[in-house]
C-alpha cells in the first residue's frame, strides 16, 4: 500500500499520524506526477490528496482512508469499541472539517495580502468562535485511548489554527480553552504526532517562512 501525501497537507497528515502510530506497512510517497497530475486523477478524479493506493484500486478522502485502515488493521485500536462513542469521533471530525477548518480560509487569503485589517480581525473573531465551539464538542469526546482516530484527524487542523492566529497577533488562541489545551498537550506526547507535526512545520518554514513571522 502507498499513501499519496504532501508534508504540508493537514488532511494527509492525519493519515500519516495513524500510519505511524499503528506502524502500518504503508509507504508514504508524493503523488505520482506531482500535485494535480493526470496520474493522480486516475486514482482520484479531483486530483486531491491524500489517496491510499491499494494496487488494483484506490481510496480518497482522509477520513475514509483512516476508517478503512482501522477496519483492516485494527491493532492497536484507535477506535472505541462502543458504537456511540465511535460515532462521536466522526461527529467531532465532521464539525472540524465543515466549520473550524473553513474558518481559517480567510486567514490563508490574508497571508497573500488579500484582506484589509478589519477583515483580518473579523476572520480572527470567527476562528475564535469556532474554537470555542470545538471546546464544547471536545468536552464530550471519549478519552479511553491514548490516541484515537479523531485525535489524529484534528491535531493538524488545530496546529494550523494556532500558527495562523499567532501570525496575525493572537499569541495563544487556546489560552481560554482549558479542555482543548489539555487535550493538545496530552496528544503531542505521542511520538507519531510529534514526528508529523515537526514534518509539517519544517516544510512550511522552508516554503512559506512569512507564516511564522508577524504580518
Amino acid at each position: 500500500m502507498q499513501l499519496y501525501s504532501s508534508p504540508m497537507s493537514p488532511f494527509a497528515a492525519r493519515c500519516r499520524i495513524q500510519i505511524r502510530h499503528k506502524q502500518l506497512p504503508v509507504d508514504i510517497v508524493a503523488p505520482p506526477g506531482g500535485m494535480g497530475s493526470a496520474d493522480i486523477r486516475t486514482k482520484n478524479p479531483t486530483a486531491k490528496i491524500p489517496v491510499l493506493d491499494l494496487g488494483d484500486r484506490a481510496l480518497a478522502e482522509s477520513w475514509s482512508i483512516m476508517e478503512y485502515l482501522e477496519a483492516t488493521q485494527p491493532e492497536p485500536s484507535m477506535r472505541p469499541a462502543d458504537a456511540f462513542e465511535a460515532a462521536q469521533l466522526g461527529a467531532l471530525v465532521r464539525f472540524t472539517d465543515l466549520y473550524l477548518g473553513p474558518a481559517m480560509f480567510p486567514l490563508f487569503q490574508a497571508l497573500r495580502g488579500g484582506l484589509d485589517d478589519a477583515a483580518i480581525q473579523t476572520a480572527l473573531s470567527n476562528l475564535t468562535a469556532q474554537l470555542q465551539l470545538f471546546e464544547q464538542h471536545l468536552a464530550h469526546k471519549p478519552t479511553a485511548l491514548d490516541l484515537d482516530l479523531a485525535d489524529a484527524a484534528l491535531l493538524p487542523i488545530i496546529w494550523y489554527a494556532q500558527v495562523l492566529a499567532r501570525h496575525f497577533g493572537d499569541n495563544d488562541c487556546l489560552a481560554d480553552l482549558p479542555i482543548t489545551q489539555a487535550w493538545w498537550n496530552r496528544c503531542y506526547a505521542v511520538p507519531a504526532v510529534e514526528t508529523t507535526r515537526n514534518e509539517i512545520e519544517a516544510t512550511l518554514r522552508s516554503v512559506l517562512p512569512p507564516m511564522f513571522e508577524p504580518p
